[in-house]
């Protein structure tokens, strides 16, 4: 397994960790941290869209892996592989930026317009996987 595989898969694994975490405490709340009025439903957003985008790192984290290595200086640069590291990257922004600014927002603390910085990443990481399949479909 190549190192970035094994990278976004160790992220996929804590992300959804981290996601699990975060619907209990949208479900439960907790004393440490308080949700405030509505917060509930901003944690749960939060969680699930964290979740999907684990799962949809563990799928970087596969097609990386099945690609076969790049054979070219222009594919090593504009290829499959490129294109999936990128989109395991804006990915992790987009989790960071989403997910923990619905979080901030669920603790009662200004995120300052994080979320919709992340949620572009999150489409940005989505164009890119796209591309990768675009790439990889054109190459053969």
């Amino acid at each position: 397994m190549s190192r970035s595989s094994a990278f976004f898969i160790f992220l996929a694994g804590l992300n959804g960790l981290m996601a699990v975490l975060a619907g209990a405490w949208a479900a439960h709340g907790s004393g440490a941290f308080p949700l405030v009025a509505g917060g509930d439903a901003l944690a749960e957003s939060g969680s699930r869209f964290q979740m999907f985008h684990a799962l949809a790192l563990l799928g970087v984290a596969l097609a990386h892996e099945a690609v076969p290595a790049p054979y070219s200086f222009f594919s090593r640069i504009f290829g499959t592989k490129t294109l999936l590291r990128l989109a395991g990257f804006a990915f992790i922004i987009g989790i960071i930026g989403f997910s923990g600014g619905l979080y901030a927002s669920a603790a009662g603390t200004s995120t300052a317009g994080l979320a919709p910085i992340g949620g572009t990443a999150l489409m940005v990481g989505w164009l890119l996987m796209g591309l990768a399949g675009l790439v990889s479909l054109f190459a053969r």
